[in-house]
């Protein structure tokens, strides 16, 4: 450990605390919080002093978790932490996301990853944080990494930057060397991408193939803008009058006579499709005919027309690959 340093001098460098010193410093703790504050030197800390949601989890920092060795000096980080705010010159770097403090939750998390190292230093025979190297930030990351997905090692390796950037606030700093990831940058650490995450790994097009999607686009909204506007304008049209339709004798007569010669006749119905289904098109029925949605519902159950599907599935695609042939 290294001289320590004068908190006088720099507003983010917190005193040395009191064995006997609480763990949540009074200033972090709202007035109507009753929750018992733990002591610096028990053997777990209590976090409950910065909760005041009555339902989250009250978590507590066991310390039996950490090797003896290392308890001290980590001690001291966490209470740092617990305590303290990371400088703006380091929240700058890390994006607009970071803050100069965390959740409780989260606190408790970033401690129990810290041990984790702890313990992996201790099994290497390190008894001091100041003794975990650049190489040694290496050899963990690659064991600590391995099978995790890339979105959970980017907040490991946020978590153990912490540990590093809280060393430097306390008034007893351990020297511990930064992670090799806080200047090389992390995405040479990190686990491969896959399909769901941040990267994109899907192959880029070929010139040869994007120049003639481009040409068809642009050829699409010219040779089609007017006619998409003008079907955009109709369907309103349509749908406004569907939305003023009653029923009466009057347009039931009218759905006889418009569907029962196709019926009759075995031509198409009017379709629409949703959930890659067809069914009979209410709306447009209800804006030819004049009569209520509920009315045209209950003229097709009486007709059997939902055992039609099959009718309106051939007319939508007969008109898609008469669409096809047309555009090539």
């Amino acid at each position: 450990m290294t001289a320590q340093a004068d908190p006088g001098a720099d507003p983010y460098v917190l005193p040395l605390p009191r064995p006997e010193g609480p763990v949540v410093l009074a200033k972090w703790i709202s007035p109507g919080n009753r929750h018992p504050n733990s002591h610096y030197q028990d053997a777990f800390w209590a976090l409950g002093p910065l909760i005041d949601n009555p339902a989250s989890t009250r978590c507590r920092i066991f310390w039996r978790n950490c090797p003896p060795p290392l308890q001290g000096q980590l001690k001291l980080i966490a209470w740092t932490m617990i305590n303290g705010e990371l400088r703006p010159t380091y929240l700058h770097d890390r994006g607009v996301q970071a803050r100069a403090r965390t959740s409780a939750g989260d606190m408790y998390s970033t401690c129990n990853e810290w041990m984790r190292l702890a313990r992996w230093l201790h099994q290497s025979g390190v008894t001091d944080l100041g003794d975990c190297t650049t190489e040694r930030w290496r050899s963990f990351i690659g064991e600590r990494l391995a099978g995790l997905s890339r979105t959970t090692a980017v907040i490991v390796c946020g978590r153990l930057t912490d540990l590093w950037a809280f060393d430097q606030l306390s008034a007893a700093p351990t020297g511990i060397a930064p992670p090799p990831w806080q200047s090389e940058g992390v995405d040479d650490f990190l686990p491969a991408a896959d399909g769901g995450h941040v990267e994109n790994t899907t192959e880029p097009l070929d010139p040869q193939v994007l120049g003639p999607l481009l040409t068809w686009s642009i050829r699409f909204v010219d040779d089609f803008a007017d006619d998409i506007l003008t079907a955009f304008a109709e369907r309103r049209r349509l749908i406004d009058l569907a939305a003023a339709g009653k029923a009466t004798t009057t347009t039931w007569a009218a759905l006889e006579d418009l569907l029962l010669p196709m019926l009759r006749d075995a031509k198409a119905l009017p379709a629409s499709t949703g959930k890659h289904k067809a069914s009979l098109s209410r709306q447009y029925l209800a804006a030819r005919t004049g009569a209520s949605v509920g009315q045209i519902a209950r003229f097709a159950l009486q007709h059997n027309l939902t055992a039609l599907g099959v009718v309106f599935k051939g007319q939508i695609q007969s008109r898609i690959e008469a669409m096809v042939t047309v555009a090539w």
